[in-house]
Protein backbone atom coordinates (compact mmCIF):
# COMPACT_ATOMS: atom_id res chain seq x y z
CA UNK A 1 0.00 0.00 0.00
CA UNK A 2 0.91 3.62 -0.34
CA UNK A 3 -0.81 6.96 0.11
CA UNK A 4 -0.60 10.35 -1.55
CA UNK A 5 -2.52 13.59 -1.92
CA UNK A 6 -5.31 14.43 -4.32
CA UNK A 7 -6.02 18.04 -5.22
CA UNK A 8 -9.63 18.60 -6.26
CA UNK A 9 -9.84 14.85 -6.94
CA UNK A 10 -6.67 14.65 -9.07
CA UNK A 11 -3.39 13.05 -7.90
CA UNK A 12 -0.72 15.62 -7.08
CA UNK A 13 1.99 13.19 -8.23
CA UNK A 14 2.29 10.33 -10.72
CA UNK A 15 1.20 7.76 -8.16
CA UNK A 16 2.58 4.81 -10.13
CA UNK A 17 6.06 6.21 -9.45
CA UNK A 18 5.57 6.24 -5.65
CA UNK A 19 7.31 3.23 -4.06
CA UNK A 20 5.46 0.66 -2.00
CA UNK A 21 5.40 1.61 1.65
CA UNK A 22 5.41 5.39 1.08
CA UNK A 23 2.72 7.15 3.11
CA UNK A 24 1.74 10.78 3.18
CA UNK A 25 2.02 12.11 6.72
CA UNK A 26 0.63 15.26 8.25
CA UNK A 27 -2.46 17.36 7.92
CA UNK A 28 -4.10 18.01 4.60
CA UNK A 29 -3.06 21.44 3.27
CA UNK A 30 -6.67 22.61 2.80
CA UNK A 31 -10.21 21.36 2.17
CA UNK A 32 -9.40 21.08 -1.53
CA UNK A 33 -7.08 18.17 -0.76
CA UNK A 34 -7.91 14.56 0.07
CA UNK A 35 -5.85 11.51 0.90
CA UNK A 36 -5.72 8.59 -1.53
CA UNK A 37 -4.76 4.96 -0.90
CA UNK A 38 -3.31 2.77 -3.63
CA UNK A 39 -2.65 -0.97 -3.56
CA UNK A 40 0.83 -1.76 -4.85
CA UNK A 41 0.42 -5.12 -6.57
CA UNK A 42 -2.29 -7.17 -8.28
CA UNK A 43 -2.93 -9.21 -5.13
CA UNK A 44 -4.01 -6.18 -3.10
CA UNK A 45 -7.52 -5.13 -4.11
CA UNK A 46 -10.05 -2.58 -2.96
CA UNK A 47 -13.70 -3.17 -3.82
CA UNK A 48 -15.37 0.24 -4.11
CA UNK A 49 -19.13 -0.07 -3.65
CA UNK A 50 -20.87 3.08 -4.85
CA UNK A 51 -24.20 4.45 -3.72
CA UNK A 52 -24.53 7.54 -5.91
CA UNK A 53 -25.67 8.79 -9.31
CA UNK A 54 -28.63 6.41 -9.30
CA UNK A 55 -26.44 3.37 -8.57
CA UNK A 56 -26.44 1.11 -5.55
CA UNK A 57 -23.68 -1.47 -5.79
CA UNK A 58 -24.93 -3.30 -2.69
CA UNK A 59 -27.88 -4.61 -4.75
CA UNK A 60 -25.45 -6.68 -6.82
CA UNK A 61 -23.47 -8.26 -4.00
CA UNK A 62 -24.66 -11.71 -2.90
CA UNK A 63 -25.23 -12.19 0.84
CA UNK A 64 -22.36 -14.66 1.19
CA UNK A 65 -20.00 -12.08 -0.36
CA UNK A 66 -21.25 -9.30 1.93
CA UNK A 67 -20.75 -11.57 4.92
CA UNK A 68 -17.13 -12.20 3.96
CA UNK A 69 -16.53 -8.53 3.13
CA UNK A 70 -17.74 -7.53 6.59
CA UNK A 71 -14.81 -9.45 8.14
CA UNK A 72 -12.05 -7.53 6.36
CA UNK A 73 -10.92 -3.94 6.79
CA UNK A 74 -13.53 -1.57 5.35
CA UNK A 75 -15.01 1.85 5.90
CA UNK A 76 -17.99 3.92 4.75
CA UNK A 77 -17.59 6.44 1.95
CA UNK A 78 -19.11 9.92 2.04
CA UNK A 79 -21.87 8.89 -0.39
CA UNK A 80 -23.00 5.85 1.66
CA UNK A 81 -20.96 3.23 -0.14
CA UNK A 82 -17.99 1.31 1.28
CA UNK A 83 -14.39 0.49 0.48
CA UNK A 84 -13.45 -3.13 1.22
CA UNK A 85 -9.78 -4.13 1.27
CA UNK A 86 -8.76 -7.72 0.40
CA UNK A 87 -5.66 -9.76 -0.26
CA UNK A 88 -6.75 -11.55 -3.43
CA UNK A 89 -5.73 -15.24 -3.43
CA UNK A 90 -7.13 -16.22 -6.85
CA UNK A 91 -5.10 -17.21 -9.88
CA UNK A 92 -6.75 -15.07 -12.58
CA UNK A 93 -5.66 -11.54 -13.31
CA UNK A 94 -8.21 -8.94 -12.32
CA UNK A 95 -8.92 -5.62 -14.04
CA UNK A 96 -8.73 -2.24 -12.40
CA UNK A 97 -12.12 -1.02 -13.61
CA UNK A 98 -15.61 0.28 -12.89
CA UNK A 99 -18.85 -1.51 -13.70
CA UNK A 100 -22.28 -0.11 -14.53
CA UNK A 101 -23.54 -1.74 -11.32
CA UNK A 102 -21.76 0.68 -8.96
CA UNK A 103 -19.00 -1.82 -8.19
CA UNK A 104 -15.43 -0.77 -8.94
CA UNK A 105 -12.22 -2.67 -8.33
CA UNK A 106 -8.95 -0.93 -7.57
CA UNK A 107 -5.81 -3.03 -7.70
CA UNK A 108 -2.10 -2.46 -7.69
CA UNK A 109 -0.31 -2.20 -11.03
CA UNK A 110 0.47 -5.49 -12.75
CA UNK A 111 3.91 -5.65 -14.33
CA UNK A 112 2.92 -8.47 -16.71
CA UNK A 113 0.06 -6.57 -18.33
CA UNK A 114 -0.85 -2.99 -19.12
CA UNK A 115 -3.30 -3.10 -16.21
CA UNK A 116 -2.58 0.19 -14.46
CA UNK A 117 -3.20 0.43 -10.76
CA UNK A 118 -5.97 2.42 -9.13
CA UNK A 119 -6.72 4.26 -5.93
CA UNK A 120 -9.58 5.32 -3.66
CA UNK A 121 -10.12 8.36 -1.48
CA UNK A 122 -9.29 7.45 2.07
CA UNK A 123 -11.91 8.85 4.45
CA UNK A 124 -11.09 6.74 7.48
CA UNK A 125 -9.61 8.50 10.50
CA UNK A 126 -7.00 5.85 11.40
CA UNK A 127 -3.62 5.71 9.66
CA UNK A 128 -3.84 3.01 6.96
CA UNK A 129 -0.64 1.41 8.26
CA UNK A 130 -2.47 0.44 11.45
CA UNK A 131 -5.30 -1.11 9.41
CA UNK A 132 -3.22 -3.28 7.06
CA UNK A 133 -3.17 -6.21 9.54
CA UNK A 134 -7.01 -6.16 9.44
CA UNK A 135 -7.08 -6.96 5.70
CA UNK A 136 -8.20 -10.56 5.16
CA UNK A 137 -7.35 -12.96 2.35
CA UNK A 138 -10.14 -13.75 -0.08
CA UNK A 139 -11.85 -17.14 -0.04
CA UNK A 140 -12.34 -19.35 -3.09
CA UNK A 141 -16.00 -18.26 -3.30
CA UNK A 142 -14.98 -14.60 -3.13
CA UNK A 143 -12.35 -15.17 -5.82
CA UNK A 144 -14.92 -16.67 -8.19
CA UNK A 145 -17.27 -13.73 -7.64
CA UNK A 146 -14.46 -11.18 -8.20
CA UNK A 147 -13.22 -13.03 -11.28
CA UNK A 148 -16.70 -13.09 -12.81
CA UNK A 149 -16.99 -9.30 -12.48
CA UNK A 150 -13.41 -8.15 -12.92
CA UNK A 151 -11.50 -11.04 -14.53
CA UNK A 152 -9.45 -11.30 -17.72
CA UNK A 153 -7.00 -8.45 -17.34
CA UNK A 154 -4.85 -9.66 -20.22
Amino acid sequence: MKSFLLYKGVPTVKFSMIPDGYYYEGKLPSKEYALAICPTDEKQVILDVDVKNGKNGFKYIPKYVLKELSTTFNYATKSGGRHYFLNYTGKKLLKNCATDKGLDLRIGANKKTKNAGGYVKYHYSVDIRKCIPLIKSSSEKMNKWLEKLFGDAT
